[in-house]
């Protein structure tokens, strides 16, 4: 799985992954089939556990905007470190339009983030950490569609991105 998060699905040789699972050829056969049954296992393991991961996070916060706060932070690498991103944001970009059976994981598992910012925001509003003047539908776009931006540019080592999570957060007032 980590392979294919750092390289992507085009990037990692069959060879690559033997190496990386300490396996023969035959093994990954018999037990996996092939390359793609491979990763779409390894694809529908990561989006089970990040949105466990992610409903955790949400799980520890004192309030709301709190929460919003976590999760939106996230994808950003610790200072001087490294982001690989979100496995399902890159795979998004390489392979969706290609696999039907990505598109649909995929779709499930954004459609999971976007219920777990809902139920922040809905959360929010009832403790009064997210404003009431603004409509919850839009504010879950543009909480769910900056976070997905985030993972990407996270992903391309771009900085700065801290800054930007206290914006978001702060239109949460």
């Amino acid at each position: 799985m980590h392979l294919f998060w750092e390289r992507g699905y085009a990037g990692c040789s069959l060879d690559s992954l033997l190496s990386a699972m300490g396996i023969g050829r035959r093994s990954l056969y018999d037990t996996f089939g092939d390359k793609r049954t491979l990763f779409l296992r390894c694809l529908t393991s990561y989006t089970a556990a990040s949105e466990r991961a992610e409903r955790d996070l949400a799980d520890s916060a004192t309030d709301a905007r709190s929460a919003i706060d976590k999760l939106l932070r996230s994808p950003i690498a610790p200072s001087g470190g490294t982001s690989v991103g979100c496995l399902a944001v890159n795979t998004a970009t390489e392979l969706a339009t290609n696999d039907e059976e990505v598109t649909r994981e995929l779709q499930r598992h954004f459609a999971a983030s976007r219920q777990l910012l809902t139920d922040q925001v809905l959360r929010g509003r009832a403790d009064g950490s997210v404003t009431a003047r603004r409509d919850p539908d839009t504010i879950v776009a543009m909480l769910f569609n900056a976070w997905t931006g985030l993972r990407v540019r996270a992903r391309a080592g771009m900085t700065g991105l801290e800054g930007e999570v206290d914006a978001l957060v702060g239109l949460l007032h």
